[in-house]
């Protein structure tokens, strides 16, 4: 008996680069606006994006998303949802505040060794971040499960129309915590550092560029994502036992309608981790201003949606 499957791709896009990233500083609230070099850089991606029907559209509201969103896809800026829970972490006190700055306070150092555990002055606890990602899956599901039902002239409507959700700030309940969030056993060193999209946490080793190179990793791009594990386009089966090629697109080969997300590049993490199985945070670096595609699938046989990362934008 066939089993019934319905697709939608997701494409998550890190906002633009803005001062304090270039001057790797913690930047989590903090509502800065893009500098001229990250405005300049979403030109390539804008083109890419132009013509696109999406079938909903999702921001961050503050205001280095909202930019980037005006600058890839204009027709979408006064129709977009713009949801505070797409926020990056809160990092308090520490916010504009460099690794060299804060590297001998002891609080840092533990929080550096143990970011699950040790919360910022001031800032965001770990599980308050993860559980307010997880409640905007549990939204955009509900979104995504409304966009596969309608026919598909009403899904080919020019990309501004949402689903009969009135906003996904206030809709949804949220999803169980994601189990796939992995630091590793042991502490880690000040020199073992992670970008949690604004930022340094711990978990890979970075690079002179102010990106990050993740452990294990040949610097093989998946839509602007690098995974660890890979080792160049020679071993791609590393990428496919959680990624699906362009021609991975659905029983029919049919294209899935896409939605669009604009957010931060810890958020989009979290994401991918919540939707994508097997998936840990410390696997993916988004670069400012780049793309990751994500293709959910939902079939009768399982009763869930699952992801997959997809190696073309």
């Amino acid at each position: 008996m066939d089993v019934l499957v319905k697709q939608v791709d997701l494409l998550l896009v890190r906002h633009g680069t803005t001062r304090w990233n270039r001057e790797k500083r913690y930047l989590g609230h903090t509502d800065i606006p893009l500098d001229r070099g990250g405005r300049d850089e979403l030109a390539p991606l804008a083109r890419e994006l132009a013509g696109k029907a999406f079938r909903g559209v999702y921001c961050s509201d503050l205001a280095r998303c909202r930019e980037t969103l005006a600058i890839i896809s204009p027709a979408h800026a006064d129709t977009a949802m713009y949801d505070p829970r797409l926020r990056e972490m809160h990092f308090g006190a520490w916010e504009g505040h460099t690794y060299e700055q804060l590297q001998h306070e002891p609080l840092y150092r533990q929080w550096i060794d143990s970011p699950q555990q040790v919360m910022p002055p001031g800032g965001e606890p770990w599980a308050d971040f993860a559980g307010r990602i997880d409640g905007f899956v549990g939204s955009l599901l509900k979104d995504v499960e409304g966009t596969c039902s309608r026919p598909a002239e009403a899904q080919n409507d020019g990309g501004a129309a949402h689903s009969e959700s009135k906003g996904i700030g206030n809709s949804g309940s949220a999803l169980p915590r994601s189990k796939g969030i992995k630091i590793g056993g042991s502490a880690l060193s000040e020199s073992q550092r992670i970008e949690i999209g604004e930022a340094a946490l711990p978990g890979s080793q970075g690079n002179e560029n102010g990106g990050v190179e993740l452990s294990g990793s040949k610097g093989n791009e998946i839509g602007g994502v690098t995974l660890s594990g890979s080792k160049g386009i020679g071993d791609r089966e590393a990428v496919l036992s959680r990624s699906e090629g362009p021609e991975g697109i659905g029983p029919e080969s049919q294209v899935p309608p896409e939605m669009l997300i604009v957010a931060h590049g810890g958020v989009l993490r979290q994401l991918a981790v919540s939707l994508v199985p097997g998936l840990s945070f410390w696997d993916v670096h988004v670069q400012p201003g780049s793309l990751l595609r994500i293709r959910l699938s939902f079939t009768e046989e399982t009763g869930g949606w699952n992801g997959k990362l997809v190696n073309e934008a």
